[in-house]
């Protein structure tokens, strides 16, 4: 499925790199508002930094061969993103380097009407020139026929991510502490992440697509026929079934969550993923108590359109 980009012929035979385990970085260079930091004292906001790191490792039984973007010389490449604050006009990241089966994800929050819970998207007018081998790796992170109608892969240098700060958010690991009329601040982490790996989004992914259903293999076998979506076609049809660990949830990957539930990545989201390209493997849902140590001081991995709404 994955392009296994570093192949060596010698002596008629070829070497090929093993697909790694995915890593999702987060940048919170563009956290101006305060979401994620104490704009007083610079300092993090650790019980929520925690939390998002808690969404990525939904996907860390994601593996792939995504190339490195490392601009060597002649080699430029730059691309426009949604000030993740929304602080101002787009922001163009220039010449970024990102390490080999890494994503980097810009992330801020900001007020705004009540509705919206959040939107992602993975920038646009990006650009790139340099040696071929270079542009291959800015545009789909060396994965083979990942562009156009036709294709079946996917990869992408990262995105962005903005939350509506104007919402009771509940920041908490355990699902436990939920309270009713209160979105879930990790369901709607996940859900962003989900789309810029591809959801809704990817190439991939509408090359699956017919007629207001998704048709990928993996999905159909896990729902049991073609999937419905919603108008737009980059989410589940909203009260999509599936299952969690053989537990019946409505999808992650819908359009909306109702306010003090949390929904989890279900069999159907995951296999979805496959179809776009990852190699998917299994994937525990993490422990909460595994997170108290994040908010204790835990070291974070910290580097500085979708929408999902509210019901």
């Amino acid at each position: 499925m994955k392009r296994l980009h570093h192949a060596l012929a010698l002596a008629g035979l070829i070497l090929t790199q093993p697909a790694q385990a995915l890593t999702i970085e987060f940048d919170y260079t563009y956290d101006t508002k305060g979401f994620f930091t104490d704009l007083l004292t610079g300092a993090p906001i650790i019980e929520r930094r925690a939390i998002l790191t808690q969404a990525a490792s939904f996907y860390s039984g994601f593996t792939d061969s995504l190339s490195a973007i490392t601009p060597q010389a002649g080699d430029q490449w730059s691309v426009q993103i949604t000030h993740p604050s929304l602080g101002g006009g787009a922001i163009t990241l220039s010449n970024l380097e990102i390490a080999a089966d890494t994503l980097r994800i810009y992330v801020g929050g900001s007020n705004s009407a009540p509705g919206v819970l959040g939107f992602a998207d993975s920038g646009y007018n990006l650009i790139a020139s340099g040696s071929e081998v270079f542009i291959d790796a800015v545009a789909t992170r060396g994965q083979e026929n990942a562009v156009g109608a036709a294709a079946t892969d996917y990869g992408v240098w990262g995105g962005m991510i903005w939350f509506n700060a104007n919402n009771s958010w509940y920041f908490g690991s355990d699902a436990a502490g939920l309270m009713p009329g209160t979105p879930d601040f990790l369901t709607t982490a996940t859900h962003e992440i989900g789309h810029i790996l591809g959801f809704g989004s990817a190439d991939s992914w509408w090359a699956q697509t017919d007629n207001g259903y998704f048709t990928g293999t993996n999905a159909v076998a896990a729902y049991g026929e073609a999937i419905p979506l919603d108008r737009f076609g980059a989410h589940w049809a909203t009260g999509t079934m599936s299952t969690v660990d053989g537990v019946p949830q409505a999808t992650m990957m819908d359009p909306s969550t109702p306010a003090g539930s949390r929904e989890l990545p279900t069999l159907l989201d995951y296999a979805a993923f496959a179809d776009i390209g990852w190699q998917v493997t299994a994937t525990a849902v993490p422990e909460p108590g595994s997170y108290a140590m994040l908010t204790a001081g835990f070291a974070l991995i910290t580097l500085s359109a979708s929408r999902r709404r509210a019901l």
